[in-house]
């Protein structure tokens, strides 16, 4: 799937590269070029005309359509996937199942050393590919490059975004040793022990489901402590409150900070309530489940839960 591009003259060329765009989002993937209709807008400094798309096609240079490799079932990759769907970004949907062991193959490996989920290949403007993996590296990446200075400010602007931008910063780089252990900890020895229950078990992983009472109180005493320090570091702290980690606003820390601590009722049906000292918390979370196209990339974490729970 190609979308056409242009330099800006004396004419601009604007387009509508899908016009059915919601329905699109909807099914995280377009397989059929039949379904995208691009139409070219010929402005000039007085009048705006609608030509058809073979028009100033042939001199047009091509570049692909963003990749997006994955699986929903990761925290990560539903991070990326969301604010591509937020932002309205289409994007192409390859199918990467760690469980199975597709990112480990020589194929994938080839394309993306570090050999983790999520992970893209495009074209940053230059007609050349582009691959990248991490979760916080692509989205920074994809904001500088398109300008998404509402998700993750741009250094050249004022002080007050610079600032701004050094907080998300700050909270990334925190991520993997805090808020990530909800995941590493409490989540993955899990549902590893459930793909070993329903015999879809990766080589390596022997967790198994665990319904001693001792295990459960370890369990919360994770969830508690780890889900304590995000709130009391990051929501409120010595700078003050805010309804999102950096502002009023949502940013990229948000979406890489939502499915880690998210799951753990989704998933483990452990609801935080247990623990009054956690209400910013908890409110926090509301207004994340509120923003658009949260519950479209949540579904397989919903579908995990129920299967998970009816394991127990």
């Amino acid at each position: 799937m190609v979308c056409k591009a242009t330099s800006v003259e004396h004419k601009f060329y604007v387009y509508i590269r899908y016009f059915y765009l919601p329905v699109l989002h909807k099914r995280s993937t377009i397989a059929n070029q039949e379904e995208v209709v691009l139409c070219i807008f010929c402005v000039t400094s007085t009048t705006a005309t609608i030509l058809p798309k073979q028009h100033h096609e042939s001199s047009l240079p091509t570049y692909a359509m963003l990749k997006l490799y994955g699986h929903y079932g990761s925290q990560p990759f539903r991070s990326v996937a969301w604010l591509l769907k937020m932002k309205k970004e289409p994007f192409e949907f390859i199918s990467i199942n760690p469980m199975k062991g597709d990112n480990r193959t020589k194929d994938y490996r080839a394309k993306f050393p570090i050999g983790l989920i999520p992970a893209i290949e495009d074209d940053p403007g230059d007609g050349k590919t582009f691959a990248l993996s991490e979760a916080s590296a692509i989205m920074i990446y994809l904001c500088d490059k398109n300008k998404w200075n509402d998700m993750y400010p741009s250094s050249i602007n004022s002080p007050s975004d610079i600032r701004q931008r050094a907080l998300i910063n700050e909270y990334i780089s925190h991520h993997n040793e805090s808020t990530r252990l909800m995941t590493r900890k409490v989540i993955r020895p899990g549902l590893s022990g459930l793909f070993a229950a329903e015999g879809n078990l990766s080589p390596g992983m022997t967790h198994s489901l665990s319904k001693s009472p001792a295990d459960l109180m370890k369990l919360k005493s994770t969830i508690r402590d780890t889900a304590k320090r995000f709130q009391h570091k990051f929501l409120v702290n010595s700078r003050g409150s805010s309804d999102f980690i950096v502002g009023d606003t949502p940013t990229i820390a948000d979406l890489l900070a939502y499915p880690d601590l998210a799951q753990i009722p989704q998933i483990l049906g452990i609801d935080y309530k247990e623990w009054p000292e956690l209400e910013q918390l908890r409110q926090w979370l509301d207004r994340m489940a509120k923003l658009p196209y949260h519950d479209d990339v949540h579904q397989t974490t919903t579908k995990l839960g129920k299967l998970y729970q009816s394991k127990l």
